[in-house]
């Protein structure tokens, strides 16, 4: 088992996979979209307000893909791994800065920090979607379900996925 399966659980990284490839479709077909997504062990929701065929059509060729080797769509430029990432390293770099004794010099390694911080943000938020967040190997799930849903008062897409045996993913 790897890290990425210990800290976020293999279904979780698959759906995520698979909803970044979905998206990035459906972003194609539908130039503009705006969209917001969030996966788990059962599927994943897209925050919209799409059509269910378009979905469920985006979604088989996302997984068929996926499947015959495009991991790449795994990948989102737009991914919370990235925002995550950023921060956490403006923040750390910031805690660091705060070490320095001198006032002057505080300000500056915060200011560098928090550069150093946004410029690495994507570089290893990708990385970090590549080996620990997503999970490209599909073999075994299947979409199951595309149902529209009310969250919040919203109308948001949900994607259930089973894997190969047909239990509840």
């Amino acid at each position: 088992m790897n890290t990425g399966d210990l800290l976020f659980g293999r279904r979780t990284r698959q759906n995520h996979a698979l909803e970044h490839a979905t998206v990035t479709l459906l972003a194609r077909r539908l130039p503009g979209l705006a969209v917001s997504a969030r996966s788990t062990p059962r599927g994943f929701t897209i925050f919209a307000d799409l059509s269910l065929t378009e979905v469920r059509n985006a979604g088989e060729e996302a997984l068929a893909r996926l499947r015959g080797g495009e991991a790449s769509l795994a990948i989102h430029p737009n991914c919370g791994t990235n925002l995550a990432v950023g921060t956490s390293l403006v923040m750390l770099g910031s805690l660091f800065a705060l070490t320095a004794v001198r006032p002057r010099t505080r300000i500056a390694s915060a200011l560098a920090s928090s550069v150093a911080g946004i410029m690495a943000a994507r570089p290893l938020g990708e990385m970090m979607q590549r080996y620990v967040t997503t999970l490209p190997d599909l073999g075994d799930v299947h979409i199951e379900t595309v149902r529209r849903r009310q969250v919040f008062g919203r109308r948001v897409v949900e994607v259930l996925t089973t894997t190969q045996d047909h239990d509840a993913v």
